[in-house]
């Protein structure tokens, strides 16, 4: 089975994913497939109250496994809110397991990557739990007041930068400037 990327309308992701299984039983009893939606749980801060949310990582995108794209495309592309599956040229294209790999590896069993928890030794980040432990390399950038870790996603010939949750738990070692 090989991976898509269908384009949806923004906010209707889980909806779609929803109508999808329900018709089930009559548009795809013949079709394997899985549907994928990850998510984020991410610390938001809003009127001096932090608290931690979920949200999507790829708004308006559902992730897509079959093995038979064109027969699922054609049993989809008339219902509402679904743009299209994304193409190249005139092949729909497909994302490269190697690409899928870090997500499937990030999310839990609800397509949902939680929040990890590190540590800052000598000025380095040493991720000791959580979806990010084995990612070190990917992350770009940790902005500590807001607990988010900016991580690398690659999908075919792009790069995403996206924000996902990290504590941290305490700082050792010295530091650019001194001891901490």
């Amino acid at each position: 089975m090989s991976w898509y990327v269908m384009s949806t309308q923004t906010g209707y992701e889980d909806d779609i994913c929803t109508r999808i299984k329900k018709a089930n039983d009559i548009l795809f009893s013949d079709m394997s497939y899985n549907l994928l939606l990850p998510k984020r749980k991410i610390y938001e801060r809003r009127q001096g109250v932090t608290r931690q949310v979920i949200r999507k990582i790829f708004p308006g995108y559902i992730l897509l496994e079959t093995n038979n794209i064109i027969d699922f495309y054609y049993r989809v592309k008339n219902l509402p809110r679904i743009n299209n599956i994304l193409r190249t040229d005139d092949c729909f294209h497909e994302v490269k397991y190697e690409d899928m790999r870090q997500i499937l590896r990030m999310i839990d069993k609800d397509g949902l990557i939680g929040i990890s928890e590190a540590f800052i030794i000598n000025d380095e980040i040493q991720v000791i739990n959580g979806p990010l432990l084995g990612y070190t390399g990917f992350i770009k950038k940790i902005d500590k007041r807001k607990g988010r870790a900016k991580v690398l996603f690659k999908m075919g010939h792009n790069e995403h930068l996206i924000d996902l949750g990290i504590e941290i738990l305490q700082k050792y070692g010295k530091s650019k400037h001194g001891n901490i």
